[in-house]
């Protein structure tokens, strides 16, 4: 069983990146009328690589100033699920990660930070954040912000005057059908919108070429749109909003969300693995913590059931079922995501964030699984959830002092 990951060989990460863009992957922008607060530099990453790059500003999330941590297993507990999750710390290791999260029955069972990183550094969530903009759209829709998800967006985006942009409604961008335009990868018209100088304003002209509803094409446009939407129906920059409504009342820490060069938020979110841990518990609990109300339930359903144009997907949030041995990202991402065996647990629902950023969720297994980390483009989406919920291989005695991170986080 390794203790660390360096063994590794890193693949080049520069075709990686540029991968990362060509399926829409990166991080696309939301309109502030002022920014929350100043950009601020990014402090240094516990390992270099996990540093973002690439947006000219970077806006604080505001976390809760009085945390409280999550439930801990107790040591016996503890000391159990490192030797049963063998199959899963060592496949995290091969995959240079920097952190894996094991919730099952109601506790933190294995909290595991590969070093360099540790328990309270930030790692880049690539397109998990798109899930968390679904959430934040059900809160802006349930305090009426919004009148529902059927509203025409171009209500807010007014922007959009022609017949046929005003067809798209939210459920057409939270379902990936909005029909607009995805242009080829490497563009100019792609790098604008991944974190250029007005990455909004580069998605409002985007034309419509599909009638909304129609096709299934994952592509992050849509998530931009839906923040800028979130931005000017609420009032509030998008990071004020998260803050207020999720971050805050999870008891979360500081995060940070990557920006264009014109004061626009976008869906890229540097946080620890802990916080992202919260969000998973979040949707497993339909939307209650401690008590509390935070989502509607009826809206977590329905971002975790099939759309019509992808079984697989939901709204912003992939689904494990039906099985298959790979994923499609629609119609012009020549790319599969891979699954080398079915989920053990047939109910899963998870946060894709490209290179294996990942938030596994079964509410009948009880289990959230976070893994953070370098971009491994052959990630294989059955691995970690089943070697945790299967009967795999177990670690030798001594490993079991790896799930050494014991701090009240």
């Amino acid at each position: 069983m390794p203790t660390a990951r360096r063994t590794f060989v890193r693949p080049n990460v520069k075709p990686a990146l540029a991968l990362a863009a060509a399926l829409a992957l990166a991080p696309m922008p939301l309109a502030a009328s002022a920014p929350e607060e100043a950009p601020e530099k990014a402090p240094p990453a516990a390992n270099p690589a996990r540093q973002i790059t690439g947006y000219p500003a970077l806006y604080g999330i505001a976390g809760a100033k009085e945390r409280r941590g999550l439930p801990l297993a107790d040591a016996a507990t503890r000391t159990a699920a490192a030797t049963r999750y063998c199959a899963a710390i060592d496949y995290a290791a091969r995959t240079d990660s920097d952190t894996l999260l094991v919730w099952r029955n109601g506790q933190l069972e294995l909290a595991h930070d590969f070093a360099p990183h540790t328990a309270n550094a930030r790692s880049w969530s690539a397109s998990m954040a798109k899930t968390l903009t679904a959430v934040a759209l059900g809160i802006a829709i349930e305090e009426g912000a919004i009148a529902s998800v059927d509203t025409p967006v171009s209500e807010v985006l007014t922007e959009w005057d022609d017949a046929a942009h005003r067809a798209i409604t939210y459920r057409h961008l939270l379902e990936m059908t909005s029909g607009l335009e995805h242009p080829a990868p490497g563009s100019a018209g792609a790098s604008a919108l991944v974190g250029g100088e007005d990455a909004v304003g580069a998605a409002l002209v985007l034309p419509v070429v599909n009638a909304p509803g129609s096709t299934f094409d994952y592509h992050t446009v849509n998530v931009t749109l839906t923040i800028e939407a979130i931005h000017r129906a609420s009032g509030e920059p998008f990071a004020r909003f998260v803050s207020t409504r999720l971050w805050h009342p999870l008891g979360a820490a500081d995060a940070l969300i990557a920006g264009d060069a014109s004061g626009h938020a976008t869906p890229s979110i540097y946080a620890r693995a802990r916080d992202w841990m919260r969000l998973g518990l979040l949707i497993k609990t339909r939307g209650m913590w401690h008590g509390k109300r935070l989502v509607p339930s009826r809206w977590i359903d329905a971002m975790t059931r099939p759309s019509p144009r992808n079984a697989n997907y939901g709204w912003l949030t992939w689904l494990g079922s039906p099985e298959g041995k790979g994923r499609s990202y629609g119609p012009y991402v020549a790319f599969q995501a891979r699954h080398s065996a079915p989920f053990v647990a047939r109910d899963m629902v998870y946060l894709d964030g490209f290179g294996g950023q990942r938030v596994y969720i079964s509410r009948e297994a009880d289990t959230v699984i976070v893994r953070t980390g370098g971009m491994y483009v052959n990630w294989d989406d059955a691995a970690l959830p089943n070697a945790v919920l299967g009967s795999g291989p177990t670690c030798p005695e001594n490993t079991a002092a790896q799930n050494k991170d014991i701090s009240n986080l």
